[in-house]
C-alpha cells in the first residue's frame, strides 16, 4: 500500500512536538478523569454501566492504527510517548482516554462536532496529520473522517439499547465487548469506499466520489439506527373497527 514517491506513503521524517504534546495530553485526560469519577459513583450505587462503557471505548482504542494506516491518517514516531503500536503505527499516550470518554456524546452531530472541536487543535498543533488525495478537507481535516467517527459510538449505543432487557446483573459486562467493536464496526461498514479509494493514489476525481459514496452509507446506517426509537410527535390512532 505504501508504494514511494505517492501520496500513499506517511511523512515519516515528522516529529511530535514535546510542548504541545503535552498539552493536548492534558485535555484529553481530563475529560476521561471526570468520566471515570462519575463512573465509580454510579458504580457505589450498583450501577456498572458508564464503567463498562469506558471500558469498551479504551480497548476499542486499539483499531486506531489499523484505521489509521487504511484511512492515511499518521502519527509521528520520533518524541512521541507510545503507548502501544500495531502494523508498524505508534500510537500516543493520549488516544485510549478519548475513547473512553468520547462515548458520552449519542447522537451523530453532536459527536461530529465534537471530534471537529478535540481534532482540529491537535493538528494545528502538529501531534499528528492526515496524508494523501483526502477529500473535503478544510484546514488540514478531511471531514469524512469525524463523520464515521461520530457514528461509532451509535453503533455502540444501540447494540446496548437493543440489549437492554437482557443485560441484567453480571450479564451487564456484555457491554465491554460492544462497545469495544463498535468503533470497528463503525469504520468499516462506512470507510472502506475511502480506504480503497486512498490507497489507488489515483488523485481526487476517485477519492471525492468515494467521499460521497461513505456520506450515502453513513446516512443509511444513521436511518436504520434510528429506526429502534419511536418515531417523534407520532400519533397512536385507535385500531378499533367502527361499529
Amino acid at each position: 500500500m505504501f508504494v514511494p514517491d505517492t501520496t500513499s506513503r506517511p511523512p515519516l521524517s515528522m516529529v511530535m512536538p514535546q510542548t504541545e504534546q503535552f498539552i493536548f495530553t492534558i485535555l484529553t485526560q481530563l475529560p476521561f478523569v471526570y468520566l471515570i469519577v462519575i463512573a465509580f459513583n454510579n458504580l457505589v450505587k450498583g450501577d456498572a454501566t458508564c464503567l463498562f462503557f469506558s471500558v469498551g471505548g479504551i480497548i476499542a482504542s486499539s483499531f486506531e492504527p489499523f484505521v489509521d494506516v487504511l484511512g492515511f491518517c499518521f502519527f509521528p514516531r520520533e518524541g512521541s510517548w507510545v503507548i502501544f503500536e500495531w502494523m508498524s503505527r505508534p500510537i500516543p499516550m493520549f488516544v485510549p482516554a478519548t475513547y473512553g470518554w468520547y462515548d458520552i456524546w449519542g447522537m451523530w452531530l453532536k459527536s461530529w462536532v465534537a471530534n471537529l472541536i478535540l481534532e482540529y487543535p491537535a493538528l494545528y498543533m502538529g501531534v499528528y496529520t492526515y496524508y494523501g488525495y483526502q477529500p473535503f478537507t478544510i484546514g488540514g481535516f478531511p471531514l469524512w473522517f469525524p463523520a464515521i467517527n461520530a457514528v461509532a459510538p451509535m453503533f455502540g449505543a444501540t447494540f446496548v439499547n437493543l440489549m437492554e432487557s437482557h443485560l441484567k446483573g453480571w450479564k451487564n459486562i456484555a457491554i465491554i465487548p460492544m462497545i469495544a467493536s463498535s468503533y470497528a464496526i463503525g469504520h468499516a461498514s462506512a470507510g472502506w469506499p475511502m480506504w480503497i479509494a486512498l490507497s489507488t493514489d489515483l488523485g481526487y476525481h476517485v477519492t471525492y466520489p468515494a467521499a460521497l459514496t461513505t456520506l450515502s452509507l453513513l446516512i443509511t446506517g444513521a436511518w436504520v439506527m434510528s429506526k429502534q426509537f419511536p418515531e417523534s410527535k407520532s400519533v397512536q390512532l385507535d385500531s378499533k373497527p367502527m361499529a
